[in-house]
């Protein structure tokens, strides 16, 4: 008993301490905090109200004081104008954020057959990709292990050059059908028409 009591003393004297040490730490802060901010504000002041320098007061175009202190202000109509253009604004961007958010939520229940969410579906999905017989990274010469195997991908000037028919060294590109190229465009074509993934 005498130990825990010890031990209790001990606990309560290191809470005093690293508490007063933070306190003190803060006071600390605070205060260097303070000047800073207080020298910043010295500065501030310091440049607002010091003349202009000679250089930006030789350099600078004559404006009449009558101008500067011109000020605009909108007639009714034109208030009630520009309120009606940013309401109309406002409720086209608001029913096209409803069109997104629509279409994410159908992109994500259409995906949704995907997901795993059981151990099973777990299970099954890792036997599908690490099975042996597995030949989805396999190409004509060897058999592949990962996706490296079937070689770099294409770069974006590689997926122009095939896209716009130029010779991209590859000799066989060049004759590629117009079917094989836009099967994306058209997929993407459609899924937009019909609003939903494909």
């Amino acid at each position: 008993i005498e130990w825990k009591t010890k031990l209790a003393e001990h606990r309560r004297r290191n809470l005093r301490e690293s508490l007063r040490e933070l306190k003190s730490r803060k006071d600390r802060m605070d205060k260097r905090l303070e000047t800073r901010s207080n020298a910043k504000l010295e500065l501030r002041e310091r440049l607002l109200t010091a003349p202009t320098p000679a250089d930006e007061k030789h350099t600078t175009p004559s404006i009449l004081s009558s101008a500067l202190s011109a000020s605009y202000t909108m007639t009714q109509s034109e208030r009630d104008a520009l309120l009606a253009r940013k309401k109309a604004n406002h409720e086209r961007h608001a029913s096209q954020k409803v069109l997104e958010r629509r279409n994410a939520l159908h992109t994500l229940y259409m995906n949704a057959r995907d997901f795993i969410v059981t151990e099973q579906a777990l299970t099954d999905a890792v036997e599908r990709a690490f099975h042996p017989d597995n030949k989805q990274f396999d190409n004509e010469a060897k058999r592949g292990l990962n996706v490296w195997n079937l070689g770099y991908p294409e770069t974006v000037k590689e997926l122009l050059d095939t896209a716009n028919k130029e010779d991209t060294g590859k000799a066989l590109l060049r004759y590629i059908g117009y079917a094989e190229l836009t099967d994306k465009r058209m997929k993407r074509l459609g899924e937009e028409l019909t609003g939903g993934k494909m």
